[in-house]
């Protein structure tokens, strides 16, 4: 949202406002001086930049001459109206705030405004910067891998400052009460075993997290999000400024989606023989849209190598896991299994399968997620890791500029270590080719 649409947007809040006191202010049913006639005069004093009431004054006293209470909130309300609708400041003022509260006040609703939601935001919504829904959708998506990835990172085994947040804000999208200061972060919200450490707790509940955030059913930009924004904020390292009022909820933190992956392309560059197939593939695109903007496969022949080779790897997007057990993995030193088990704990997973503990965690401190595929791999069967980490793996693997020289052999024998499955894969970049216009 650049200031232009700021402007815009801060001054239809304050219309609205306006138009919604001076319907409000009059229609009060008290019949004596009450603390909304004190706010209502506060904020007309701070529209006109008149001194402040003096302690003990009775509202109004001072601004109008003598009449009938129900008089006098209407001459407050018209001066409002007039004077709020008129404030032209491209930032937030006091009056604002004040504004905000007296709205909240008259309608009964809470006069704390939640953490990082700005005046208006919360009663009135973004009305004049309609936001796609894809677009939205993925910035949810964002911000639930990313607070995912932030908690990872918390590595102290004791409860910190950042579970307080992030429990705060588990608490609030699941209509749950405040946390009683006897209980640890997440406790009570997520399931654990009863001698389970902290870190189990705090992984729980970054999964409990990732799935309200995502599941999000609000279809416009509003408060909740302006919240999640706030709590990635403050769990960065070190904590980020704060929202601007030119910016939307997400917006600076994440980019906007460019990639228009839909599920028929994917089904034109893939054998599909069954109906769990195109769920699989529904399910995907959103993440691998996201993946693809994340790790810069951003030109059409670069998404059709990278899908014809996930096409290939993924058996048609029939699996996220390879189907062997795993077991002649086991001893691979080069591949980092040096514990009993490890061949089958960390067999071929995600859409361009990791496979070894080694690759494991590479993989895991790559998308931000410290150890936690290294304590549980099979997290890489979700379809938003299993997509990312195939972004991931073709970043780091530098293979952009090879499908730029449309090499296939060059980016096969990179994922595959050989040539397995060439003929396959030619004719899956055949029929991406054609999907994607290239």
């Amino acid at each position: 949202m650049t200031t232009t649409h700021a402007t815009t947007q801060l001054q239809t809040w304050r219309d609205q406002a306006a138009k919604l006191l001076a319907t409000l202010l009059p229609a009060m049913p008290e019949t004596k001086v009450c603390p909304k006639d004190e706010l209502a005069d506060d904020l007309l004093r701070s529209l006109t930049a008149q001194t402040a009431r003096p302690p003990g004054r009775s509202p109004y006293t001072g601004l109008f001459g003598d009449a009938a209470l129900s008089t006098l909130r209407h001459k407050a309300a018209s001066g409002i109206k007039t004077y709020l609708a008129a404030l032209h400041d491209d930032h937030l003022t006091p009056a604002d705030t004040q504004a905000d509260r007296l709205i909240r006040l008259l309608r009964g609703l809470s006069t704390a405004l939640p953490p990082g939601v700005l005046p208006y935001e919360a009663l009135f919504g973004y009305t004049a910067s309609p936001l796609p829904q894809a677009q939205l959708k993925a910035w949810r998506r964002q911000a639930a891998a990313r607070i995912q990835q932030l908690l990872a990172q918390i590595t102290n085994p004791d409860p910190t400052d950042g579970d307080i947040i992030a429990d705060g804000l588990l608490r609030a999208l699941g209509h749950q009460p405040a946390r009683p200061r006897d209980r640890r972060p997440f406790e009570g919200l997520v399931l654990v075993p009863p001698a389970a450490p902290f870190l189990a707790l705090r992984q729980r509940g970054a999964d409990a997290l990732k799935l309200f955030i995502e599941h999000l059913d609000d279809a416009q930009l509003g408060s909740k999000d302006a919240v999640i924004d706030n709590v990635v904020r403050q769990l960065s390292t070190p904590p980020l400024p704060d929202r601007p009022i030119h910016r939307l909820p997400y917006e600076g933190l994440f980019h906007r989606s460019t990639s228009t992956l839909t599920p028929e392309h994917l089904q034109q560059i893939a054998t599909i023989t069954s109906a769990a197939q195109v769920a699989l593939i529904r399910r995907l695109v959103p993440y691998l849209n996201d993946a693809i903007d994340e790790f810069g496969i951003n030109t059409p022949l670069r998404q059709a190598h990278f899908l014809a080779q996930l096409a290939h790897e993924s058996d048609n997007f029939n699996t996220t896991e390879e189907y062997a057990s795993g077991a002649d993995y086991e001893g691979r030193i080069d591949l980092g299994n040096v514990y009993p088990g490890d061949g089958v704990r960390f067999k071929g997973r995600g859409l361009i399968q990791v496979t070894g503990r080694a690759n494991y965690g590479s993989c895991s401190r790559g998308v931000g997620l410290g150890d936690t595929l290294i304590q549980r791999p099979t997290l890489l069967n979700q379809e938003d890791l299993a997509a990312r980490s195939a972004g991931w793996y073709w970043q780091t693997r530098d293979l952009n500029p090879l499908a730029d020289r449309d090499d296939i052999l060059r980016v096969t024998r990179i994922i595959n270590g050989g040539q397995r499955g060439l003929d396959d894969r030619i004719a899956k970049l055949r029929r991406a080719k054609l999907a994607l216009k290239v």
